[in-house]
């Protein structure tokens, strides 16, 4: 530290000299290290023997303050104390080789061929001002262990973001001295940390964040169904809105309790989505939905699924399924009117109708004519409404 202060009270005994006729002298290094060997007794061809010996009196001044003997051995890592003195210019590689930029938020540079131009980061104690900084003494600091004046000026700042790649909650860790970014590192955010930002992706995109099944869709359309009901439905509860942008707005609610231990979409879209509105539903509305707006229909020949996404519910099943059935059935104690579409064996749809019975006397001949030469397996009844389909029996 005496040698320290001694050398930059003082010219520096290394700078460069003016031209000769040999031209110019070589511009000296700028590690410090250098100025203090010569301090301690070293030499070297381009030192400033006055400027050295004026230097060598203020260090042996420094020591006898400090109560040590005049010529006391020097020790100690110099880039430490230059950052305790100098923590505005602790200067950080910018990638090129010799370009810096200095924790005050400037820039500064060294020659390329300066046996620090390469390092990634310096303290620096002596700058040249031209038309851009010079650094002309510097010391070299070890990124991954820092002087505690220095780690008492650090702070750590940690962002938390989504990678549209992974689907990851990734936390980006940086360690900051003034406008210097000296770590930066991104590893993946710990189970509870990223509920948050799980969260609030679900809310701006709950479409496609969540992974909607369709008991999910069907739940929803059920529900909107029974809100917009004449004269109000249920059993004297409130209804909620349940569509996805009222959903989303109430999430903190329904969705958040579940989010705990997450740290990825994939874990997001593996919730089931089905329960989670369900319990947010609760029981005596669920109870209700099961009984006026199920999600199957029991019939003669089995059950038909019903379809609440369409304008009028449609329970889709076979049309063995429906035979012994004379009208239409409707729902919710005969509020909500139904179809149904009859399926082929295969699974497709052969005939939507609203009226059964009318179509048992009417678009039923044309449907069986076709069905009879395609599936001569099954039944086509030339009268469905009064014949129930009867059991197959297995193929031998």
């Amino acid at each position: 530290a005496a040698d320290l202060a001694a050398l930059l009270e003082e010219r520096d005994p290394l700078r460069p000299r003016a031209a000769g006729r040999a031209g110019p002298p070589p511009v000296p290094p700028s590690d410090i290290s250098l100025r203090l060997d010569l301090i301690a007794g070293g030499d070297h061809p381009q030192a400033d023997r006055g400027a050295l010996a004026r230097i060598r009196q203020a260090a042996s001044r420094f020591r006898l303050r400090l109560g040590l003997r005049a010529r006391q051995q020097a020790g100690g890592d110099p880039a430490a104390l230059i950052a305790a003195g100098f923590p505005d210019r602790i200067a950080l590689s910018r990638g090129e080789a010799g370009t810096f930029r200095l924790s005050n938020g400037s820039n500064a540079r060294l020659r390329r061929d300066d046996g620090l131009a390469e390092k990634k980061l310096l303290a620096v104690a002596g700058l040249h001002l031209r038309t851009s900084a010079e650094i002309r003494l510097a010391a070299p600091l070890d990124l991954n262990a820092l002087p505690p004046a220095l780690l008492d000026r650090t702070k750590e700042q940690v962002e938390t973001s989504l990678d549209p790649v992974s689907g990851n909650i990734l936390a980006r860790r940086r360690t900051r001295i003034g406008c210097l970014v000296l770590r930066d590192l991104t590893e993946k955010v710990k189970a509870g940390n990223a509920a948050s930002l799980l969260l609030a992706q679900a809310k701006a995109t709950p479409d496609t964040t969540l992974d909607w099944p369709e008991a999910a869709r069907q739940l929803q359309a059920r529900v909107e169904l029974a809100r917009a009901l004449p004269g109000g439905a249920g059993p004297g509860e409130e209804w909620p809105d349940f569509t996805t942008p009222a959903l989303a707005e109430r999430m903190d609610g329904w969705l958040a309790p579940y989010l705990d231990g997450l740290t990825s979409l994939a874990d997001l879209r593996g919730l089931d989505l089905t329960t989670l509105l369900k319990n947010h539903l609760g029981y005596t509305l669920n109870a209700w939905l099961d009984k006026e707006l199920p999600t199957a229909l029991p019939f003669p020949g089995g059950k038909a699924s019903v379809d609440y996404t369409q304008p009028v519910p449609v329970a889709s099943a076979r049309a063995q399924v429906f035979y012994g059935t004379e009208e239409t059935p409707k729902l919710a104690g005969g509020r909500v009117p139904l179809r149904l579409a009859l399926l082929s064996p295969a699974g497709r749809p052969q005939a939507i109708t609203a009226d059964l019975a009318g179509f048992w006397k009417g678009g039923w001949a044309d449907m069986r004519r076709d069905m009879r030469g395609r599936y001569p397996r099954h039944e086509w009844p030339e009268n469905p409404a009064l014949s129930p389909a009867k059991p197959r029996r297995p193929a031998r």
